[in-house]
């Protein structure tokens, strides 16, 4: 049966919307986040939840979410021979994917790689072994308290030389990288609807949601609750 633009825009008001979640993962190229979103048999049952066996509304809201991912990758110059490869490959083995599981698994599949892709466009293989080093070390404790000098102690390393690799190499403090990190985090927890902002912040580390939403804010330029809302918002438009 056909599917109306008002059934498709109730997807992404479900707090289970698995999509918006994986787009946030490939702006930020995390292949192994869409791959650890949950377990195959909790896919499979929100799948079931949301398109039972209804494969065009299914297909239709899956190319809402093909079609971003391009967009995505276009913003951070992707290269377009990428691009339109990936697209046609997915277009191609769509035709096949006979069930809305077989679409959402072709998603999964679909988005990874283009995460990949931008995680490989946007690193830059100048950068010292020491920012290297700093970025994994952030990225492996951004729920832990994070100060300069134990990071510095566990990269063997002085303050100073930390503090000044890091400003010549990125032009921020080591505070404000590690809050961007931190922000990106909360941007896919915000995706991930089932995190409420109580969980968020202060599984982060922040110590109030006034105060996480005034970091949030500096970063992103709006609130969190504005961020989760204008994802709806984005979804909505694009099925209209």
């Amino acid at each position: 049966m056909e599917s109306s633009g008002n059934e498709a825009m109730a997807y992404f008001d479900s707090d289970s919307s698995i999509f918006d979640f994986w787009l946030e993962c490939v702006r930020q190229g995390r292949a192994d986040s869409i791959r650890d979103y949950c377990s195959e048999e909790e896919k499979q049952a929100v799948c079931d939840q949301l398109f039972m066996k209804d494969r065009a509304y299914a297909l239709r809201v899956c190319m809402v979410v093909w079609v971003e991912a391009v967009k995505i990758a276009e913003k951070v110059d992707v290269p377009n021979t990428m691009i339109d490869k990936a697209f046609e490959e997915c277009i191609l083995r769509s035709q096949t994917a006979s069930t809305p599981w077989k679409l959402v698994k072709l998603s999964e599949e679909y988005l990874t790689d283009f995460a990949r892709m931008i995680n490989e466009n946007v690193r830059d293989d100048t950068l010292s072994p020491v920012f290297t080093k700093f970025r994994k070390y952030i990225k492996a404790h951004i729920c832990e308290p994070l100060n300069i000098g134990d990071i510095a102690d566990a990269l063997c390393i002085s303050k100073s030389h930390l503090s000044h690799t890091i400003k010549r190499e990125t032009g921020e403090t080591v505070h404000t990288w590690i809050l961007k990190e931190k922000i990106n985090l909360a941007r896919l927890m915000l995706s991930r609807n089932v995190y409420c902002m109580n969980e968020i912040w202060s599984l982060l580390g922040f110590c109030s949601q006034s105060h996480f939403a005034k970091c949030f804010r500096q970063i992103t330029g709006m609130t969190p609750s504005q961020f989760r809302r204008q994802g709806k918002l984005t979804r909505e438009r694009e099925l209209q």
